[in-house]
């Protein structure tokens, strides 16, 4: 497997395996993620800021992603509980792995890519946020060692649970 930046190139396979989980998780009844987030508006921006990242397949086709940046997430700094360091972090959203490639391990894969960006970028911890009802995620973030830290409002898309772990 690759691990790279997305280019503008991959918007379409990118946009593809964002819908495959949508589709999953709107099936299994969870709310996280709608017809409306994220959208390919969200997408194309991630892919410009340069902290969109694939997971690619042997054939090259990307099979995961995810948007692993070191600007700060705004809802953090009004977190209802406590993080567990103040300096400088990255944060991991919209990981997803396309439905042909589920049950590979590439979320967690993902997450250690992850690690080596907080790493190169400086940064101390990687924060994340789930939905509570997103029970995949909230296993693999127990299973590398996050802490829940409290919870975070993102306004109309609800409440969602914060993690973070030191690297």
């Amino acid at each position: 497997m690759i691990f790279r930046q997305c280019s503008a190139g991959d918007v379409g396979r990118v946009w593809s395996i964002i819908n495959d989980a949508k589709r999953l998780m709107q099936a299994d009844g969870r709310s996280q993620w709608t017809d409306e987030y994220p959208s390919l508006g969200r997408i194309e921006a991630d892919v410009r800021s340069g902290d969109a990242y694939v997971l690619c397949a042997d054939d090259g086709t990307a099979a995961a992603y995810a948007y692993i940046t070191a600007a700060p997430e705004p809802v953090y700094a009004a977190l209802r509980g406590r993080w567990l360091a103040s300096g400088a972090y990255v944060v991991v959203h919209r990981l997803a792995v396309a439905e042909a490639h589920r049950g590979e391990g590439l979320a967690r894969r993902m997450l250690l890519m992850a690690e080596d960006v907080c790493r190169r970028k400086g940064a101390v911890s990687i924060k994340v946020d789930t939905n509570y009802d997103n029970a995949a995620m909230l296993h693999l973030l127990a299973s590398f060692g996050y802490s829940r830290c409290g919870t975070v409002s993102y306004g109309p898309r609800g409440e969602r649970i914060a993690f973070e772990k030191i690297v």
